[in-house]
């Protein structure tokens, strides 16, 4: 099946008003009602985000946004997130997911950033891997490293819970050293109140 990437900011706030998201994007909640938090997000001026389109259907997207304000990465200015990939199980297997990532990292914007992705076992779709978290991750990891993620170790209490659990990152290449320090410290500070 065939399907187009859209990462124009502009022509995707108007493609999630016009569009409807695949009804088996609802891996977080009801596909209209993420389809509705997406919306909401778009409005914002530090998000990123991609679509994947088949016909006049959203089958997959992903997004980088800011850390919620009670999170630790809060603390760095040049830190996002990468919030939420999905593609809609008709989809998967065609490298959906991949191609969305790359897309969203070939924009200029990235570049200034270092961009974390906490993975919990809790947002997988394990029917995939016919219940197996370690091939799951595994299939994430290399997802993501695809587009130059690296596993950082932290104490985040929610990776630490699940030994599947885990954290990447893509360092930016407008990121000093110093910032780059900084993070991995805050990755792993045992005190970290807001």
């Amino acid at each position: 099946m065939s399907y187009t990437i859209i990462t124009n900011q502009r022509e995707i706030l108007k493609i999630l008003q016009k569009l409807h998201f695949h009804s088996n994007l609802n891996r977080f909640r009801d596909s209209d009602k993420q389809q509705e938090a997406m919306l909401i997000a778009m409005e914002s001026d530090d998000v990123l985000m991609a679509l994947a389109l088949n016909n006049e259907n959203i089958i997959g997207y992903a997004i980088i946004l800011s850390p919620e304000s009670d999170e630790r990465w809060i603390r760095l200015n040049y830190l996002k997130m990468l919030g939420v990939i999905e593609v809609a199980p008709e989809f998967r297997n065609q490298k959906v997911g991949q191609k969305l990532l790359q897309a969203l990292f070939r924009l200029a914007e990235t570049e200034n950033y270092i961009i974390i992705s906490l993975e919990y076992c809790w947002h997988w779709d394990l029917d995939m891997t016919n219940g197996d978290p370690i091939l799951y991750k595994n299939m994430l990891k290399h997802v993501l490293e695809s587009v130059g993620f690296e596993e950082f170790h932290t104490n985040e209490p929610d990776i630490a819970c699940y030994d599947v659990n885990f954290m990447m990152a893509r360092v930016g290449s407008k990121i000093t050293l110093s910032q780059l320090y900084d993070f991995a410290n805050l990755a792993i500070q045992s005190n970290v109140d807001l």
